[in-house]
């Protein structure tokens, strides 16, 4: 890119600075665009003992070559680059976060740019050393560095594409599992696209018409996939965005009214996403559709004896079309996402690969609760439309998201509707030794160690319930565990190795009163219990449909903190995830003696907030089915 390189063997952060200091007093001011700012954890010492006096002295430099920069009209950019995997395991915990609070302090002070490219993985190949990149290995970094620059407004499209023919491809080829969380959403190649684009309409708009410019990308982007929009969220001022997406899923809508049959496809990647058979049977029984459920093939194996991310027979046994991927997915014209995650998703349904013209996309939470994340995934502002559990739900998600969200509509929640069917009749084979045993449900959550608003106990209480399950025969429990709880376990050192946890859970399955269930289909033990004792977000709102005591397991202070967690909580029972005999106490007064003194304020919290059939007039797979087909039917006008 016509750069300039200071770098020298065994440089360290002074001689950079004083190097850079020579340079600068050599040209004219505002003649160098940028600065990257090569820094490294040894730049303090290897030991913990006594790092904040050296990192005072980093801190002061760094502060000095910020100062130069900006004085030269230059952006400063301080970058730590990839080392290899041997390398950073020598790397003290306690140096790693004295070296990167050193580099937060000076950035936060003159907003200059931080890329941490630290823990990125590196294939060994692409050093030839343990410490030295080789020349293909220099090229993958540069290309990834050429990434962050442009996200960070540092490079333009055009200085991409002159500083390499093959950035893309390098990028794909090293790092698609570096950016697996948001590839699905935005490749680098779209969005550059995009920005161009935006570019050209803004021009346009000041001597054209807008709705003449709007018809020309409305031309441009109806042609192309789902990736492409994503990109646009960022780019379009919210108004034009919205009008521009409304106008592209018209013109889906009208393709798909002239078939004669339409595929609704239904994807999800855990089963316990499923949103349950109704609405799946709603569109099996319209003649003009034809629904399939798409389940991950790939075998991953989540408990003991237990892979049900691959198992397609449980699907059958109720009666669905489940797709065997034996040949290519066919093209849906109708997609529900009920998994908002990109991990594990077919090529096919992929935003980079699915065309806006040939499938509407159809987005169901699999969660009352959207935790905070989920609220900005680029699949949940490209969708045709999203059906919401709650109102708050939808209230609150406008007015989190940028775009205002126009295509959100409150349904209420599939999943639960058989709670609210007269004929429903449910049965769990409870493994009792009395007859009458108090039926409980444990459902540890996994997010122990998360920063992000991890609520799980499961490191601390583990062995005091399995104790206290084996010394209480009088209760019979189902222990539902989340299928990310047993690699969790080994993350956080519960357990040496998954193995032991499946032993552990082997172990619950063992006593004469307990058994372990993992998947879908959940319901019958819900029904059936006295009471759930549990950390999980997702089941929070869910279990408020049997109107049973839920004992709610908190982590000190810490809480689910969300707006609907915090009115059903005022209905429910919360006991500290380490407090043994508070644990202990609760159980015994709310669901062995059926004290349960908070029913009144449940049951007032669940009609104001959950009671989706009483504002609707009906159930949420009869909302949405008809909501739908209401919009496809031939003779329907497209809604603007």
């Amino acid at each position: 890119m016509g750069g300039v390189s200071l770098a020298d063997t065994n440089q360290d952060l002074q001689q950079s600075f004083l190097a850079a200091k020579n340079f600068f007093v050599q040209v004219p001011t505002k003649s160098i665009k940028f600065v990257l700012i090569g820094l490294s954890p040894y730049t303090v010492p290897a030991n913990d003992k006594e790092p904040p006096a050296v990192c005072k002295v980093a801190e002061k430099v760094l502060d000095d070559y910020i100062k130069l920069c900006l004085d030269s009209g230059a952006k400063p950019v301080c970058v730590v680059l990839p080392v290899n995997a041997a390398v950073k395991k020598i790397y003290n915990a306690n140096v790693l976060k004295a070296f990167r609070d050193t580099i937060n302090n000076v950035v936060r002070k003159y907003k200059a740019t931080f890329i941490d490219l630290l823990d990125v993985e590196i294939a060994e190949k692409l050093f030839k050393d343990k410490a030295h990149l080789n020349s293909e290995g220099s090229a993958a970094v540069s290309a990834l560095l050429g990434e962050r620059l442009y996200f960070k407004d540092i490079i333009s499209p055009e200085e991409i594409f002159n500083a390499s023919k093959d950035f893309f491809n390098v990028l794909g080829k090293y790092f698609a599992h570096e950016r697996n969380f948001w590839s699905d959403d935005r490749p680098l190649s779209h969005h550059i696209f995009c920005k161009m684009a935006c570019e050209d309409f803004n021009r346009l708009s000041k001597t054209l018409p807008k709705e003449t410019c709007m018809d020309l990308m409305v031309s441009v982007f109806s042609e192309l996939t789902y990736s492409y929009l994503a990109c646009l969220t960022e780019l379009l001022p919210k108004d034009d965005y919205n009008e521009l997406t409304t106008r592209i899923f018209n013109l889906t809508v009208e393709n798909i009214r002239r078939k004669d049959k339409i595929k609704v496809g239904f994807y999800f990647s855990e089963s316990a996403h499923w949103c349950g058979d109704d609405l799946y049977n709603l569109f099996a029984q319209d003649e003009r559709f034809e629904p399939t459920v798409f389940v991950p093939t790939i075998k991953v194996k989540e408990s003991y004896g237990n892979e049900f991310l691959g198992d397609l027979k449980k699907y059958e046994v109720h009666g669905l079309n489940v797709f065997e991927r034996k040949s290519d997915i066919p093209t849906q014209d109708i997609l529900f996402r009920l998994t908002p995650y990109p991990e594990r998703v077919p090529a096919a349904f992929c935003l980079a690969n699915l065309k806006v013209k040939e499938t509407l996309v159809v987005c169901i939470p699999y969660s009352f609760i959207l935790n905070t994340g989920l609220d900005k995934l680029f699949l949940y502002n490209v969708s045709w439309k999203m059906f919401f559990p709650s109102l708050m739900s939808l209230e609150k998600y406008k007015k989190v998201n940028e775009l205002g969200f126009l295509r959100g509509i409150y349904s209420g929640y599939p999943k639960l509707d058989v709670f609210f069917k007269p004929d429903s009749k449910f049965h769990f084979d409870w493994k009792m030794t009395r007859p009458d045993a108090k039926k409980i449900i444990w459902a540890p959550h996994w997010s122990m160690n998360v920063t992000w608003g991890g609520s799980a106990n499961f490191k601390w209480n583990h062995m005091f319930m399995y104790e206290f399950a084996k010394a209480h025969p009088e209760i019979s429990w189902v222990v539902k565990p989340h299928p990310a709880l047993f690699n969790r376990t080994v993350v956080v050192r519960v357990f040496p190795d998954v193995e032991s946890c499946e032993g552990y859970f082997k172990k619950w399955d063992d006593l004469p009163n307990a058994q372990v269930y993992i998947g879908a289909y959940y319901q019958d033990i819900f029904a059936t219990s006295d009471g759930m004792i549990h950390d999980s977000q997702s089941f929070i709102a869910e279990y408020q449909y049997v109107d049973k005591p839920m004992i709610y397991l908190t982590r000190g202070e810490k809480k689910s903190g969300n707006y609907l967690s915090v009115e059903i909580f005022k209905g429910s029972y919360l006991v500290d995830g380490k407090d043994f005999e508070g644990i202990s106490a609760m159980i015994q007064r709310v669901i062995i003696e059926g004290d349960d003194y908070k029913a009144a304020e449940r049951k007032a919290v669940f009609d104001k907030y959950l009671n989706y059939p009483k504002d609707n007039g009906m159930l949420a797979s009869e909302f949405i089915y008809k909501n739908i087909s209401d919009e496809l039917r031939r003779d329907s006008q497209c809604k603007q």
